[in-house]
């Protein structure tokens, strides 16, 4: 079987998997995306994600000070209600 016999649309695929992230995953996910298509990426993906823009840049200036917060922590620690 060669390469090419497969007929499937990476579209619906990256859809998929785009819904099973998670909030700040899919951010992170956007501004790679957008970064990788260049010039008006933040519009389109903005668009294909129906995201706002903002969103869409704030996951690449993440992306790009490269101090993310870590795998296993979803939230920056000291977040919440102040204790009194």
């Amino acid at each position: 079987m060669k390469k090419t016999d497969f007929n499937f649309n990476i579209e619906k695929f990256e859809q998929l998997f785009y819904n099973n992230l998670t909030e700040k995953d899919k951010r992170l996910f956007a501004g790679l995306e957008a970064m990788k298509i260049g010039y008006y990426g933040v519009n389109q993906i903005s668009n294909k994600y129906k995201l706002n823009k903002h969103t869409v840049r704030k996951g690449q200036k993440e992306l790009l000070s490269e101090n993310l917060v870590p795998a296993d922590r979803i939230r920056k620690k000291g977040g919440g209600r102040k204790k009194k």
